[in-house]
């Protein structure tokens, strides 16, 4: 998307973010995971909290010459305790790759896509499963699990995982326990109903922007009620899911984050 407005992009992974070559870079953006990564001297540096906030401490943020955070909420609040401005920027789809049209012509009936989760549970696909719907299961760590003859395959192609989603009956989604607590809401929920899918989700603040396209559950016993009956009883109908799923396609792809991302960076760098 960055290229896209005409930049130039370099893409660094955890193992290759120290290159010499760092040096020539005039903005690095950081999407902080699971380790922080120290600002790039000489360069606008501007940093992305999109998953395990709790991890990210005051110093880190204030290192930083814009911070934006995928849950307004947790902006809002670390603006306020730190002193350090945090901007709401939402995580996002790819829309090209998310789309309703780009469906499988087979249909599967309940689909995660996503590993399991060493040393943790992930209940949403738990419940379902226990509540008898037919899970198919893509991701790698379930050969372990009492799940394991429900996987499909250890991997999908980023190109096909839209069409997944976009055949499937239900799309079950899940969040990191701190993620849900401070409204980090999962990518995933973008690119399913960006794929006009129905989801199945635990509760995480913000589900008012998809429109019902996402159901909740907090317990086994809902999600059995919720998997009982007919779908079309639960989730919108395909001309809405549809509706909304272009809404996301537009106001949520990465190249509306794209086009922020940007503008913050020629601010800072005196060249808007």
């Amino acid at each position: 998307a960055l290229r896209r407005l005409g930049q130039r992009v370099v893409i660094d992974r955890r193992d290759s973010r120290g290159r010499a070559t760092r040096a020539e870079d005039d903005v690095v953006v950081t999407l902080r995971g699971l380790e922080a990564v120290a600002p790039t001297p000489g360069a606008v540096n501007l940093l992305w909290v999109i998953s395990h906030p709790d991890q990210v401490s005051a110093a880190e943020a204030a290192g930083y010459d814009a911070v934006f955070a995928a849950s307004p909420r947790w902006a809002a609040e670390r603006t306020a305790r730190w002193g350090v401005p945090v901007e709401s920027l939402l995580q996002c789809t790819d829309r090209e790759l998310f789309r309703p049209d780009r469906s499988f012509t087979h249909a599967e009936p309940v689909v995660f896509i996503g590993n399991a989760r060493r040393g943790a549970t992930r209940p949403v696909i738990d419940w379902a499963i226990a509540a008898g719907a037919d899970v198919r299961l893509y991701g790698t760590g379930w050969e372990d699990s009492p799940h394991a003859a429900r996987v499909v395959a250890r991997s999908v192609p980023n190109a096909e995982v839209g069409a997944h989603y976009a055949a499937a009956g239900i799309v079950l989604n899940d969040h990191w326990a701190d993620m849900r607590q401070t409204g980090f809401v999962s990518n995933r929920l973008f690119d399913a109903v960006a794929s006009g899918a129905r989801v199945l989700s635990d509760p995480v603040e913000g589900m008012e922007l998809f429109e019902g396209c996402v159901v909740t559950c907090d317990s086994a016993a809902q999600a059995r009620e919720l998997l009982s009956v007919d779908p079309d009883q639960v989730w919108p109908s395909a001309g809405h899911r549809r509706a909304v799923a272009e809404r996301i396609r537009t106001a949520h792809s990465f190249d509306a984050r794209a086009a922020v991302l940007l503008e913050r960076a020629l601010s800072l760098a005196g060249e808007a």
